[in-house]
Protein backbone atom coordinates (compact mmCIF):
# COMPACT_ATOMS: atom_id res chain seq x y z
CA UNK A 1 0.00 0.00 0.00
CA UNK A 2 1.46 3.42 -0.97
CA UNK A 3 2.40 5.98 1.67
CA UNK A 4 -0.06 8.47 0.17
CA UNK A 5 -2.91 5.98 0.41
CA UNK A 6 -2.07 5.20 4.02
CA UNK A 7 -2.10 8.91 4.88
CA UNK A 8 -5.46 9.28 3.11
CA UNK A 9 -6.92 6.40 5.10
CA UNK A 10 -5.65 7.82 8.40
CA UNK A 11 -7.11 11.22 7.54
CA UNK A 12 -10.48 9.74 6.58
CA UNK A 13 -10.63 7.65 9.74
CA UNK A 14 -9.79 10.71 11.86
CA UNK A 15 -12.46 12.81 10.19
CA UNK A 16 -15.05 10.04 10.56
CA UNK A 17 -14.25 9.54 14.25
CA UNK A 18 -14.50 13.29 14.89
CA UNK A 19 -17.85 13.57 13.13
CA UNK A 20 -19.26 10.48 14.84
CA UNK A 21 -18.13 11.82 18.22
CA UNK A 22 -19.74 15.18 17.54
CA UNK A 23 -23.00 13.54 16.48
CA UNK A 24 -23.08 11.36 19.58
CA UNK A 25 -22.17 14.09 22.12
CA UNK A 26 -24.12 17.08 20.87
CA UNK A 27 -27.37 17.94 22.69
CA UNK A 28 -30.32 15.83 21.70
CA UNK A 29 -32.93 17.38 19.48
CA UNK A 30 -36.65 16.63 19.82
CA UNK A 31 -37.09 16.55 16.05
CA UNK A 32 -37.97 13.02 14.84
CA UNK A 33 -36.77 13.91 11.37
CA UNK A 34 -33.47 15.04 12.87
CA UNK A 35 -33.02 11.68 14.62
CA UNK A 36 -33.69 9.82 11.38
CA UNK A 37 -31.28 12.09 9.57
CA UNK A 38 -28.56 11.50 12.19
CA UNK A 39 -29.06 7.74 11.96
CA UNK A 40 -28.70 7.89 8.18
CA UNK A 41 -25.50 9.92 8.49
CA UNK A 42 -24.08 7.46 11.01
CA UNK A 43 -24.96 4.55 8.76
CA UNK A 44 -23.22 6.17 5.81
CA UNK A 45 -20.15 6.90 7.91
CA UNK A 46 -19.83 3.46 9.39
CA UNK A 47 -20.47 1.29 6.34
CA UNK A 48 -17.48 -0.21 4.62
CA UNK A 49 -17.45 2.05 1.57
CA UNK A 50 -16.60 5.27 3.40
CA UNK A 51 -13.02 4.77 2.25
CA UNK A 52 -13.49 3.65 -1.33
CA UNK A 53 -9.82 4.15 -2.20
CA UNK A 54 -8.84 1.43 0.27
CA UNK A 55 -11.35 -1.20 -0.81
CA UNK A 56 -9.87 -4.38 -2.26
CA UNK A 57 -6.30 -3.17 -1.64
CA UNK A 58 -4.43 -6.28 -0.55
CA UNK A 59 -0.95 -5.09 -1.44
CA UNK A 60 0.25 -5.23 2.17
CA UNK A 61 -0.35 -8.99 2.23
CA UNK A 62 0.49 -9.72 -1.40
CA UNK A 63 3.50 -11.83 -0.47
CA UNK A 64 1.42 -14.21 1.61
CA UNK A 65 -1.83 -14.56 -0.33
CA UNK A 66 -2.51 -17.48 -2.65
CA UNK A 67 -4.30 -17.11 -5.97
CA UNK A 68 -6.74 -19.84 -7.02
CA UNK A 69 -8.51 -19.90 -10.40
CA UNK A 70 -11.28 -22.49 -10.78
CA UNK A 71 -12.66 -23.11 -14.26
CA UNK A 72 -16.04 -24.83 -14.59
CA UNK A 73 -15.76 -25.58 -18.28
CA UNK A 74 -18.90 -25.04 -20.40
CA UNK A 75 -21.08 -23.80 -17.51
CA UNK A 76 -23.82 -21.46 -18.70
CA UNK A 77 -24.50 -18.43 -16.53
CA UNK A 78 -28.26 -19.02 -16.71
CA UNK A 79 -27.91 -22.35 -14.86
CA UNK A 80 -26.65 -20.68 -11.68
CA UNK A 81 -28.67 -19.38 -8.76
CA UNK A 82 -26.84 -16.08 -9.17
CA UNK A 83 -28.62 -15.63 -12.50
CA UNK A 84 -32.01 -16.01 -10.83
CA UNK A 85 -32.41 -19.64 -11.87
CA UNK A 86 -34.64 -21.33 -9.29
CA UNK A 87 -33.89 -24.96 -10.19
CA UNK A 88 -31.38 -25.27 -7.34
CA UNK A 89 -28.61 -26.68 -9.51
CA UNK A 90 -25.72 -24.75 -7.95
CA UNK A 91 -26.17 -24.37 -4.15
CA UNK A 92 -22.44 -24.43 -3.45
CA UNK A 93 -21.60 -21.90 -6.12
CA UNK A 94 -24.47 -19.76 -4.87
CA UNK A 95 -23.10 -19.91 -1.31
CA UNK A 96 -19.71 -18.82 -2.63
CA UNK A 97 -21.41 -15.93 -4.43
CA UNK A 98 -22.70 -14.62 -1.10
CA UNK A 99 -19.07 -13.88 -0.16
CA UNK A 100 -17.82 -12.72 -3.54
CA UNK A 101 -17.99 -10.10 -6.24
CA UNK A 102 -20.49 -11.47 -8.76
CA UNK A 103 -20.25 -10.22 -12.33
CA UNK A 104 -23.66 -10.78 -13.86
CA UNK A 105 -22.80 -9.64 -17.39
CA UNK A 106 -19.50 -11.39 -18.13
CA UNK A 107 -18.53 -12.16 -21.72
CA UNK A 108 -15.96 -14.76 -22.76
CA UNK A 109 -13.48 -13.79 -25.46
CA UNK A 110 -14.34 -16.95 -27.43
CA UNK A 111 -17.07 -19.62 -27.27
CA UNK A 112 -14.82 -22.61 -26.73
CA UNK A 113 -12.12 -23.81 -24.37
CA UNK A 114 -8.69 -23.20 -25.90
CA UNK A 115 -8.88 -19.59 -27.13
CA UNK A 116 -11.11 -18.54 -24.22
CA UNK A 117 -8.71 -19.80 -21.54
CA UNK A 118 -5.69 -18.45 -23.39
CA UNK A 119 -7.31 -15.02 -23.47
CA UNK A 120 -7.75 -15.20 -19.69
CA UNK A 121 -4.13 -16.36 -19.29
CA UNK A 122 -2.74 -13.51 -21.40
CA UNK A 123 -5.35 -10.76 -21.02
CA UNK A 124 -5.42 -10.54 -24.82
CA UNK A 125 -8.02 -11.16 -27.50
CA UNK A 126 -7.64 -14.45 -29.42
CA UNK A 127 -6.56 -12.67 -32.61
CA UNK A 128 -3.74 -11.07 -30.63
CA UNK A 129 -2.40 -14.14 -28.80
CA UNK A 130 -3.17 -16.14 -32.00
CA UNK A 131 -3.96 -19.46 -30.25
CA UNK A 132 -7.35 -19.57 -31.95
CA UNK A 133 -7.37 -23.29 -32.79
CA UNK A 134 -5.45 -26.41 -31.85
CA UNK A 135 -3.79 -26.37 -35.27
CA UNK A 136 -2.43 -23.40 -37.19
CA UNK A 137 -2.67 -23.42 -41.03
CA UNK A 138 0.52 -22.95 -43.03
CA UNK A 139 1.01 -22.41 -46.74
CA UNK A 140 0.38 -25.39 -48.96
CA UNK A 141 -2.46 -26.70 -46.82
CA UNK A 142 -0.20 -27.91 -44.03
CA UNK A 143 -0.99 -27.41 -40.36
CA UNK A 144 1.13 -27.34 -37.21
CA UNK A 145 0.14 -27.66 -33.57
CA UNK A 146 -0.63 -24.29 -32.02
CA UNK A 147 1.24 -23.00 -28.98
CA UNK A 148 1.52 -19.63 -27.29
CA UNK A 149 4.53 -17.64 -28.45
CA UNK A 150 7.37 -17.62 -25.93
CA UNK A 151 7.46 -13.84 -26.34
CA UNK A 152 3.97 -13.37 -24.88
CA UNK A 153 3.96 -13.11 -21.11
CA UNK A 154 1.08 -14.62 -19.18
CA UNK A 155 -0.27 -13.64 -15.78
CA UNK A 156 0.76 -17.02 -14.29
CA UNK A 157 4.29 -16.34 -15.61
CA UNK A 158 4.42 -13.21 -13.48
CA UNK A 159 2.86 -14.87 -10.45
CA UNK A 160 5.68 -17.40 -10.60
CA UNK A 161 8.20 -14.59 -10.97
CA UNK A 162 6.67 -12.93 -7.89
CA UNK A 163 7.76 -15.93 -5.84
CA UNK A 164 4.74 -18.21 -6.00
CA UNK A 165 4.89 -21.84 -6.96
CA UNK A 166 2.29 -22.83 -9.52
CA UNK A 167 0.34 -25.97 -10.28
CA UNK A 168 -2.48 -26.90 -12.62
CA UNK A 169 -4.92 -29.79 -12.30
CA UNK A 170 -7.09 -29.97 -15.39
CA UNK A 171 -9.25 -32.06 -17.64
CA UNK A 172 -6.73 -31.76 -20.47
CA UNK A 173 -8.03 -31.39 -24.05
CA UNK A 174 -8.27 -27.64 -24.72
CA UNK A 175 -6.17 -26.64 -21.70
CA UNK A 176 -3.27 -29.03 -22.24
CA UNK A 177 0.15 -27.79 -21.23
CA UNK A 178 1.45 -28.11 -24.80
CA UNK A 179 -0.58 -25.07 -25.84
CA UNK A 180 1.34 -22.88 -23.39
CA UNK A 181 -0.70 -23.02 -20.19
CA UNK A 182 1.72 -24.65 -17.76
CA UNK A 183 4.98 -22.82 -18.43
CA UNK A 184 7.31 -23.14 -15.40
CA UNK A 185 4.57 -24.77 -13.31
CA UNK A 186 5.79 -27.16 -10.63
CA UNK A 187 3.20 -29.65 -11.88
CA UNK A 188 0.52 -29.59 -14.55
CA UNK A 189 -2.01 -32.43 -14.75
CA UNK A 190 -3.51 -32.84 -18.22
CA UNK A 191 -3.33 -36.56 -18.95
CA UNK A 192 -7.06 -37.10 -19.44
CA UNK A 193 -9.03 -35.91 -22.43
CA UNK A 194 -12.16 -34.18 -21.11
CA UNK A 195 -11.55 -35.17 -17.51
CA UNK A 196 -13.69 -33.83 -14.68
CA UNK A 197 -13.23 -32.38 -11.21
CA UNK A 198 -13.66 -35.88 -9.82
CA UNK A 199 -10.17 -36.52 -11.26
CA UNK A 200 -8.47 -33.13 -10.86
CA UNK A 201 -9.61 -32.30 -7.30
CA UNK A 202 -8.00 -35.27 -5.48
CA UNK A 203 -4.68 -34.56 -7.18
CA UNK A 204 -4.96 -30.86 -6.33
CA UNK A 205 -5.71 -31.59 -2.67
CA UNK A 206 -2.76 -33.94 -2.43
CA UNK A 207 -0.50 -31.24 -3.86
CA UNK A 208 -1.91 -28.60 -1.52
CA UNK A 209 -1.37 -30.79 1.52
CA UNK A 210 2.39 -30.28 1.36
CA UNK A 211 2.29 -26.59 0.43
CA UNK A 212 -0.02 -24.91 2.92
CA UNK A 213 2.65 -22.46 4.08
CA UNK A 214 4.07 -21.50 0.67
CA UNK A 215 2.32 -18.83 -1.48
CA UNK A 216 1.00 -20.47 -4.63
CA UNK A 217 -1.02 -20.10 -7.78
CA UNK A 218 -3.44 -22.98 -8.36
CA UNK A 219 -5.42 -23.63 -11.52
CA UNK A 220 -8.24 -26.14 -11.05
CA UNK A 221 -10.32 -27.16 -14.05
CA UNK A 222 -12.88 -29.78 -15.04
CA UNK A 223 -15.12 -30.63 -18.00
CA UNK A 224 -17.90 -31.89 -15.74
CA UNK A 225 -20.74 -30.18 -17.67
CA UNK A 226 -19.17 -30.53 -21.12
CA UNK A 227 -20.82 -32.60 -23.82
CA UNK A 228 -17.79 -34.89 -23.86
CA UNK A 229 -18.00 -35.66 -20.14
CA UNK A 230 -20.13 -38.74 -19.60
CA UNK A 231 -23.15 -38.77 -17.31
CA UNK A 232 -23.65 -42.33 -16.05
CA UNK A 233 -26.35 -44.23 -17.92
CA UNK A 234 -28.21 -44.80 -14.64
CA UNK A 235 -28.70 -41.04 -14.28
CA UNK A 236 -29.57 -40.62 -17.95
CA UNK A 237 -32.24 -43.32 -17.77
CA UNK A 238 -33.95 -41.53 -14.89
CA UNK A 239 -34.82 -38.59 -17.16
CA UNK A 240 -38.29 -38.84 -18.63
CA UNK A 241 -37.80 -39.13 -22.39
CA UNK A 242 -39.30 -41.35 -25.10
CA UNK A 243 -37.11 -40.39 -28.05
CA UNK A 244 -34.31 -42.18 -29.87
CA UNK A 245 -31.33 -40.44 -28.28
CA UNK A 246 -29.12 -42.17 -25.72
CA UNK A 247 -27.30 -39.13 -24.37
CA UNK A 248 -23.88 -40.78 -24.68
CA UNK A 249 -20.71 -38.82 -25.38
CA UNK A 250 -20.25 -40.74 -28.63
CA UNK A 251 -23.68 -39.62 -29.79
CA UNK A 252 -22.97 -36.04 -28.70
CA UNK A 253 -19.81 -36.00 -30.80
CA UNK A 254 -21.64 -37.35 -33.84
CA UNK A 255 -24.38 -34.73 -33.52
CA UNK A 256 -21.84 -31.93 -33.14
CA UNK A 257 -20.03 -33.00 -36.32
CA UNK A 258 -23.28 -33.44 -38.21
CA UNK A 259 -24.26 -29.86 -37.35
CA UNK A 260 -20.92 -28.58 -38.59
CA UNK A 261 -21.24 -30.78 -41.67
CA UNK A 262 -24.38 -28.86 -42.64
CA UNK A 263 -22.18 -25.86 -43.49
CA UNK A 264 -22.08 -26.08 -47.28
CA UNK A 265 -21.13 -22.54 -48.30
CA UNK A 266 -19.15 -19.79 -46.54
CA UNK A 267 -21.56 -18.05 -44.17
CA UNK A 268 -23.89 -21.03 -43.70
CA UNK A 269 -24.73 -21.75 -40.05
CA UNK A 270 -24.02 -25.02 -38.32
CA UNK A 271 -27.43 -26.52 -37.57
CA UNK A 272 -29.38 -29.65 -36.69
CA UNK A 273 -32.76 -28.63 -38.06
CA UNK A 274 -34.63 -31.74 -39.04
CA UNK A 275 -32.40 -33.90 -36.86
CA UNK A 276 -33.34 -32.84 -33.32
CA UNK A 277 -36.81 -31.80 -32.19
CA UNK A 278 -37.88 -29.92 -29.05
CA UNK A 279 -38.11 -33.11 -26.95
CA UNK A 280 -34.62 -34.17 -28.02
CA UNK A 281 -33.21 -30.75 -27.10
CA UNK A 282 -34.98 -30.83 -23.74
CA UNK A 283 -33.54 -34.28 -23.01
CA UNK A 284 -29.98 -33.16 -23.80
CA UNK A 285 -30.49 -30.02 -21.72
CA UNK A 286 -31.72 -32.17 -18.82
CA UNK A 287 -28.54 -34.27 -19.03
CA UNK A 288 -26.56 -31.06 -18.96
CA UNK A 289 -28.42 -29.90 -15.86
CA UNK A 290 -27.66 -33.16 -14.05
CA UNK A 291 -24.00 -32.60 -14.86
CA UNK A 292 -24.21 -29.05 -13.51
CA UNK A 293 -25.56 -30.33 -10.21
CA UNK A 294 -22.79 -32.94 -9.99
CA UNK A 295 -20.12 -30.36 -10.79
CA UNK A 296 -21.46 -28.04 -8.11
CA UNK A 297 -21.33 -30.82 -5.54
CA UNK A 298 -17.67 -31.46 -6.39
CA UNK A 299 -16.93 -27.74 -6.24
CA UNK A 300 -18.53 -27.52 -2.81
CA UNK A 301 -16.39 -30.39 -1.56
CA UNK A 302 -13.22 -28.67 -2.78
CA UNK A 303 -14.10 -25.34 -1.20
CA UNK A 304 -14.87 -27.13 2.06
CA UNK A 305 -11.46 -28.77 1.96
CA UNK A 306 -9.81 -25.39 1.40
CA UNK A 307 -11.49 -24.17 4.58
CA UNK A 308 -10.39 -27.24 6.53
CA UNK A 309 -6.82 -26.73 5.35
CA UNK A 310 -6.86 -23.07 6.40
CA UNK A 311 -6.42 -21.86 2.82
CA UNK A 312 -9.83 -20.40 2.05
CA UNK A 313 -9.28 -17.09 3.83
CA UNK A 314 -5.66 -16.86 2.71
CA UNK A 315 -6.48 -16.93 -0.98
CA UNK A 316 -8.03 -14.82 -3.70
CA UNK A 317 -10.43 -17.27 -5.32
CA UNK A 318 -11.75 -16.76 -8.84
CA UNK A 319 -14.49 -19.03 -10.19
CA UNK A 320 -15.39 -18.70 -13.84
CA UNK A 321 -16.58 -20.55 -16.90
CA UNK A 322 -14.95 -20.25 -20.30
CA UNK A 323 -18.07 -20.61 -22.46
CA UNK A 324 -21.57 -22.04 -22.39
CA UNK A 325 -23.44 -24.61 -24.47
CA UNK A 326 -26.31 -24.57 -26.93
CA UNK A 327 -29.35 -26.84 -26.94
CA UNK A 328 -31.07 -25.81 -30.18
CA UNK A 329 -31.68 -22.20 -29.06
CA UNK A 330 -30.30 -21.22 -32.47
CA UNK A 331 -30.79 -24.60 -34.18
CA UNK A 332 -27.45 -26.02 -33.10
CA UNK A 333 -25.79 -28.12 -30.42
CA UNK A 334 -22.57 -27.84 -28.42
CA UNK A 335 -20.45 -24.67 -28.72
CA UNK A 336 -17.80 -22.88 -30.75
CA UNK A 337 -19.73 -22.15 -33.94
CA UNK A 338 -21.73 -19.08 -32.80
CA UNK A 339 -21.41 -16.02 -30.58
CA UNK A 340 -24.91 -16.04 -29.13
CA UNK A 341 -25.42 -15.48 -25.42
CA UNK A 342 -25.91 -19.15 -24.52
CA UNK A 343 -22.27 -19.61 -25.55
CA UNK A 344 -20.50 -16.40 -24.47
CA UNK A 345 -22.43 -15.24 -21.36
CA UNK A 346 -20.43 -16.90 -18.61
CA UNK A 347 -19.92 -17.23 -14.86
CA UNK A 348 -17.44 -14.83 -13.28
CA UNK A 349 -16.88 -14.37 -9.52
CA UNK A 350 -13.97 -13.21 -7.34
CA UNK A 351 -13.71 -13.69 -3.58
CA UNK A 352 -11.23 -11.39 -1.90
CA UNK A 353 -10.13 -12.35 1.63
CA UNK A 354 -11.32 -9.85 4.29
CA UNK A 355 -14.19 -8.79 1.99
CA UNK A 356 -16.57 -11.65 2.63
CA UNK A 357 -19.68 -9.81 1.55
CA UNK A 358 -21.53 -10.15 -1.73
CA UNK A 359 -21.20 -7.36 -4.28
CA UNK A 360 -23.29 -7.58 -7.44
CA UNK A 361 -21.87 -5.96 -10.56
CA UNK A 362 -24.19 -5.67 -13.55
CA UNK A 363 -21.95 -3.53 -15.76
CA UNK A 364 -20.72 -5.53 -18.78
CA UNK A 365 -17.19 -6.91 -18.31
CA UNK A 366 -14.91 -9.44 -19.99
CA UNK A 367 -13.19 -12.55 -18.65
CA UNK A 368 -9.91 -11.04 -19.86
CA UNK A 369 -10.32 -8.59 -16.95
CA UNK A 370 -10.10 -11.26 -14.22
CA UNK A 371 -6.32 -11.49 -13.90
CA UNK A 372 -5.76 -7.70 -14.22
CA UNK A 373 -8.22 -7.17 -11.36
CA UNK A 374 -6.46 -9.70 -9.12
CA UNK A 375 -3.05 -8.20 -9.95
CA UNK A 376 -4.29 -4.71 -9.15
CA UNK A 377 -5.64 -5.86 -5.78
CA UNK A 378 -2.26 -7.43 -4.97
CA UNK A 379 -0.34 -4.39 -6.19
CA UNK A 380 1.46 -6.49 -8.82
CA UNK A 381 2.51 -5.33 -12.26
CA UNK A 382 0.93 -7.34 -15.06
CA UNK A 383 2.10 -7.94 -18.62
CA UNK A 384 2.35 -4.88 -20.84
CA UNK A 385 0.05 -4.01 -23.76
CA UNK A 386 -2.81 -6.25 -22.71
CA UNK A 387 -6.46 -5.82 -23.69
CA UNK A 388 -7.88 -6.63 -20.26
CA UNK A 389 -8.08 -4.08 -17.47
CA UNK A 390 -8.53 -3.96 -13.71
CA UNK A 391 -12.12 -3.74 -12.54
CA UNK A 392 -11.24 -2.34 -9.10
CA UNK A 393 -12.51 1.14 -10.07
CA UNK A 394 -15.85 -0.48 -10.88
CA UNK A 395 -15.88 -2.32 -7.54
CA UNK A 396 -15.16 0.97 -5.77
CA UNK A 397 -18.18 2.65 -7.30
CA UNK A 398 -16.70 4.31 -10.38
CA UNK A 399 -18.32 4.03 -13.80
CA UNK A 400 -16.55 1.95 -16.42
CA UNK A 401 -17.55 1.56 -20.06
CA UNK A 402 -15.58 -1.36 -21.44
CA UNK A 403 -15.28 -2.46 -25.06
CA UNK A 404 -16.87 -5.91 -25.16
CA UNK A 405 -15.83 -8.16 -28.02
CA UNK A 406 -15.78 -11.89 -28.77
CA UNK A 407 -14.57 -13.94 -31.69
CA UNK A 408 -14.66 -17.45 -33.08
CA UNK A 409 -12.65 -19.16 -35.78
CA UNK A 410 -13.84 -22.53 -34.52
CA UNK A 411 -11.87 -25.25 -36.31
CA UNK A 412 -11.96 -23.04 -39.44
CA UNK A 413 -15.65 -23.83 -39.98
CA UNK A 414 -16.70 -20.28 -39.05
CA UNK A 415 -15.23 -16.80 -38.63
CA UNK A 416 -17.47 -14.66 -36.42
CA UNK A 417 -16.85 -11.41 -34.53
CA UNK A 418 -19.07 -9.64 -31.98
CA UNK A 419 -19.28 -6.35 -30.13
CA UNK A 420 -21.57 -4.86 -27.49
CA UNK A 421 -22.84 -1.32 -26.88
CA UNK A 422 -24.78 -1.50 -23.63
CA UNK A 423 -27.67 -3.88 -24.29
CA UNK A 424 -27.10 -3.82 -28.05
CA UNK A 425 -25.08 -6.63 -29.59
CA UNK A 426 -23.78 -6.88 -33.14
CA UNK A 427 -22.53 -10.13 -34.70
CA UNK A 428 -20.58 -10.03 -37.96
CA UNK A 429 -19.95 -13.09 -40.12
CA UNK A 430 -16.65 -12.43 -41.86
CA UNK A 431 -17.30 -15.12 -44.48
CA UNK A 432 -20.33 -13.45 -46.07
CA UNK A 433 -20.54 -10.05 -44.36
CA UNK A 434 -23.89 -10.81 -42.70
CA UNK A 435 -24.73 -8.58 -39.74
CA UNK A 436 -27.11 -9.35 -36.89
CA UNK A 437 -28.19 -6.80 -34.27
CA UNK A 438 -29.99 -7.66 -31.05
CA UNK A 439 -31.27 -5.64 -28.11
CA UNK A 440 -30.57 -7.93 -25.15
CA UNK A 441 -32.69 -5.78 -22.83
CA UNK A 442 -35.82 -6.68 -24.79
CA UNK A 443 -34.66 -9.89 -26.45
CA UNK A 444 -32.34 -11.83 -24.14
CA UNK A 445 -32.71 -14.95 -26.30
CA UNK A 446 -31.59 -13.14 -29.48
CA UNK A 447 -34.65 -14.15 -31.45
CA UNK A 448 -35.28 -10.89 -33.32
CA UNK A 449 -32.54 -9.51 -35.56
CA UNK A 450 -33.21 -5.75 -35.68
CA UNK A 451 -30.35 -4.77 -38.00
CA UNK A 452 -32.75 -3.73 -40.78
CA UNK A 453 -34.96 -1.83 -38.32
CA UNK A 454 -32.06 0.13 -36.84
CA UNK A 455 -29.62 0.63 -39.74
CA UNK A 456 -27.82 3.60 -38.20
CA UNK A 457 -26.92 1.76 -35.00
CA UNK A 458 -25.96 -1.29 -37.05
CA UNK A 459 -23.64 0.80 -39.20
CA UNK A 460 -22.04 2.59 -36.24
CA UNK A 461 -21.45 -0.62 -34.32
CA UNK A 462 -20.04 -2.32 -37.40
CA UNK A 463 -17.56 0.54 -37.83
CA UNK A 464 -16.53 0.15 -34.20
CA UNK A 465 -16.11 -3.56 -34.74
CA UNK A 466 -14.06 -3.00 -37.90
CA UNK A 467 -11.81 -0.56 -36.04
CA UNK A 468 -11.16 -3.28 -33.47
CA UNK A 469 -10.55 -5.81 -36.24
CA UNK A 470 -7.89 -3.54 -37.69
CA UNK A 471 -6.25 -3.18 -34.27
CA UNK A 472 -6.33 -6.96 -33.84
CA UNK A 473 -4.66 -7.43 -37.22
CA UNK A 474 -7.72 -8.91 -38.89
CA UNK A 475 -8.60 -7.85 -42.42
CA UNK A 476 -12.27 -8.71 -43.10
CA UNK A 477 -11.63 -8.73 -46.84
CA UNK A 478 -9.37 -11.75 -46.42
CA UNK A 479 -12.33 -13.83 -45.21
CA UNK A 480 -15.10 -13.01 -47.71
CA UNK A 481 -16.02 -16.25 -49.50
CA UNK A 482 -13.04 -18.05 -47.96
CA UNK A 483 -13.16 -21.84 -48.18
CA UNK A 484 -10.79 -23.75 -45.88
CA UNK A 485 -10.13 -27.32 -44.90
CA UNK A 486 -11.69 -27.66 -41.45
CA UNK A 487 -9.71 -28.87 -38.44
CA UNK A 488 -10.96 -32.28 -37.37
CA UNK A 489 -9.60 -32.42 -33.80
CA UNK A 490 -11.60 -30.76 -31.04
Amino acid sequence: MSQQLKLLIVLLVGVNVAIVGWLLLRPATPSPSGAVQNAAVLDDLLKDNTMEAARYDLSDSADTLNVIFISLDALRYDRTGASGNSDGLTPNLDAFAEEAVVFHDATAAAPWTLPSHMSIWTGRWPSIHTVTNKLTPLSGGKMVEASLSAGIQTYPDLLIRSGRIAAGFTGGAGVQNKYGFGRDFETYLDDRYFGGLDYSIPAALEWLGDRRDVPFFLFLHGYDVHGQFDLPESKRSSIGYDGALTGSIEEQGELREKGLGNINEPGDPAHLQGTLDADDAAYLAAIYDRKVADADERLGSFLSQLKTMGLYDRSIIVIFSDHGDEFMEHNGLDHGATLYQEQVHVVSMIRFPDYGRRQDIRTPMRTIDLFPTVFDALGLEGPSRVDGTSLLPLLRGEAMDLDVFAESDYRLFVHHRMTRDGPYKLILDLLDGKRELYNLADDAGERQDISSQDPRRTYEMEQELRTWLEASKTNPQDYLGLEETPITIF
